[in-house]
């Protein structure tokens, strides 16, 4: 069923926008029948739209092309099943599963969320959302293979009903069996967008409602990994190596219907608003479920330490969350040199479990409310284009989830042309993830609720040195994390009495020689206090070297070359299925992962606007040993021959 929906929802896109092509062509061949004036053919050709005429932009970016240039960038997002470079993190073995993060990094304007950190790395964030302007309907498809029976498939349309109104549809989708058992994994994202401006741009809106599930099978690692470690021929075939839960799944549903309206008050000469009144609203809900309702697995417990005992029935459970949120802001926009928004802002949040699973004697309360009120504001100063600071704040009270407050400053100066600065200072003040400090679960050892936590403060400052010689970015970033929240080896929620320190440095660069590229990416990392909480690798090394180049008479492009991925050894977090977050070893456990090579081969071509993806992942696995792994029990993937295709279509 889940087949026969993508591809109708795949054939209606690409039908529709072969029609909108046809239509057009149509048109434009009466109107140049019906007209015998050459001038007014000639403002007809003039019309004829170019990359310039297709647009996005996000919530907190301005306007920028629909670039199809075949860069190496494109191949590190493209290679990802969620369209992100994975530098400072290691998947798991199928497409559609979590990440482990290697680079610690903080999103200090991030809210309060029930958001599992497994769930989190396919996810589209409200300033993530793009919002398009196009003069004719448009088109993105892209498509990759999964594992055995899987694929992955992403598919946008918009069009402009006019040049005041636009709307978007996309569909992302996979489905990826894996090779090892019980490792099913089934996501999609559906989202509508659309934006309005009047004719003077007195009035705008822009609006999106997306839909998210990220369904896993949960195997809970291998049993013996002694047996994948050994290279046993036996084992080659990895369906043949128990895992350790079977029939285990995890769900994860987000909803949000987001709008935004502006309405200007005092008109400028350059047909802008001075001053404007904006409201945002939105409204969230999460959903994450945990269960194992065919299968006794008693690898983390046994019968008499499960509610139900042996009753599969009873053997699930849902938390959610829900969030409102309304926000009117008085605007002021001088020209490119400032602006500015300051405001009040509501927040509703409910956050509740589907049933208590020991009513009679527990103390974790069903249902969990709180009202917050504050004030938000961002500003954006820009001198002579030679120094921009922009600054984003909030502050709100609350009762059940504590006061929380944020505030990230950045600032780029440019002392001369080529070369940049910047700095950063943000600090954050929030409780920590709900999914980490609430759950509910037939597991009798994994109920806890924290009642009065602690607000989680993070202070991040540093700054970046941009080079045009060589494209080079030098970065320093410096963390202080203050109630630092995890699990620790029981799989219980502790917060650090001390505070966690960790410093990072950065380099980038890019050399060329002809037609010969390397893209080279280098992180140093080192948690000066409390380390044995936060386990990082403190080196983090990627290297591409690769050719481009024109060929067929400049009618096509291609882009080949090899991908080098590598990380030091670590005494890494173990991934835990039942909440999907990450917990500490225990002292008995001694697993250290990293160390280890990963090679990839790729080709591409690009024909007009049609690219042709081609890639021999970790084709190296079986020649460096086999003790390569994600997270401790979870092996990375072995090779794997990806084939895609993204292809734009301007129609």
């Amino acid at each position: 069923m889940i087949k026969i929906k993508l591809l109708l929802l795949v054939a209606s896109l690409l039908i529709t926008s072969l029609i909108y092509s046809q239509r057009e062509e149509q048109a434009i061949d009466i109107s140049i029948n019906k007209s015998s004036d050459p001038a007014k053919i000639d403002t007809l050709k003039n019309l004829n739209p170019t990359i310039y005429s297709y647009q996005y932009w996000t919530e907190d970016t301005p306007k920028s092309i629909f670039d199809t240039v075949l860069t190496i960038d494109k191949y590190y997002k493209n290679r990802m099943y969620n369209h992100k470079d994975d530098f400072g993190t290691i998947p798991f073995s199928n497409i559609g599963e979590a990440f482990n993060p290697l680079l610690y990094n903080t999103k200090i304007n991030s809210s309060i969320s029930l958001i599992p950190q497994g769930k989190s790395y396919n996810l589209l964030d409200v300033d993530q959302v793009r919002y398009y302007d196009v003069k004719t309907p448009m088109t993105e498809f892209q498509y990759n293979n999964g594992y055995k029976q899987g694929h992955s498939l992403s598919t946008m349309f918009t069009h402009n009903i006019n040049s005041q109104f636009n709307y978007s549809i996309q569909y992302k989708g996979l489905r990826s069996e894996g090779k090892y058992l019980d490792q099913l994994a089934s996501n999609n994202t559906f989202l509508v967008t659309t934006n309005y401006h009047t004719k003077n741009l007195r009035y705008k809106f822009w609006a999106h409602y997306l839909i998210t599930n990220a369904n896993n099978e949960e195997n809970g690692g291998i049993q013996n990994p002694k047996n994948f470690e050994d290279g046993d021929s036996r084992f080659t075939s990895r369906n043949r190596l128990q895992v350790n839960l079977t029939d285990a799944y995890s769900k994860y549903e987000q909803r949000r219907f987001y709008l935004a309206q502006q309405f200007g008050l005092v008109p400028s000469k350059e047909n802008t608003y001075v001053a404007s009144i904006k409201n945002i609203f939105s409204y969230e809900t999460m959903h994450y479920t945990y269960e194992e309702l065919k299968t006794l697995n008693t690898y983390y417990s046994s019968v008499e330490n499960m509610y139900g005992g042996s009753n599969l029935v009873e053997h699930y459970n849902t938390k959610e969350f829900r969030k409102f949120s309304n926000q009117t802001m008085a605007v002021l926009d001088l020209s490119d040199r400032l602006y500015l928004e300051a405001g009040v802002k509501y927040e509703h949040l409910e956050f509740n479990f589907d049933r208590l699973m020991d009513p009679a004697t527990t103390t974790i309360p069903e249902k969990i409310k709180d009202d917050r009120i504050g004030v938000a504001g961002n500003l954006t100063f820009n001198w002579n284009k030679g120094i921009v600071l922009t600054s984003q704040g909030e502050a709100l009270t609350g009762n059940q989830f504590n006061n929380s407050y944020y505030i990230d400053n950045r600032l780029t100066l440019q002392p001369f042309k080529g070369y940049f600065i910047e700095a950063n200072l943000g600090v954050k003040s929030q409780i920590p993830s709900i999914n980490v400090l609430y759950n509910q679960s037939f597991y009798k050892q994994f109920n806890y609720f924290i009642e009065n936590p602690e607000n989680e403060t993070t202070i991040q400052m540093g700054g970046a040195l941009r080079m045009k010689p060589f494209n080079t970015r030098f970065t320093v970033q410096f963390f202080n994390i203050d109630n630092y929240t995890y699990l620790d080896d029981e799989y219980a929620p502790k917060q650090s009495g001390t505070s966690v320190n960790l410093a990072q440095i950065g380099l980038k660069n890019s050399f060329q020689y002809k037609k010969f590229h390397l893209e080279t990416a280098l992180a140093y990392q080192n948690v000066t206090r409390n380390k044995e909480i936060l386990p990082l690798p403190e080196f983090i090394g990627r290297a591409t070297l690769y050719y481009q180049s024109k060929i067929f008479k400049e009618k096509a492009e291609v882009q080949a070359g090899m991908n080098a991925y590598y990380f030091s050894k670590f005494k890494s977090r173990m991934f835990f299925p039942v909440t999907n977050e990450f917990k500490l070893q225990s002292e008995t456990e001694n697993y250290r992962i990293g160390e280890y090579p990963l090679l990839d081969l790729f080709i591409h071509f690009k024909v007009k606007r049609m690219l042709f993806i081609i890639e021999a992942q970790h084709f190296n696995s079986s020649l460096s040993g086999y003790d390569f792994y994600s997270t401790p029990l979870n092996p990375y993937t072995d090779f794997r021959l990806n084939i895609g295709i993204l292809w734009y279509l301007f129609t």
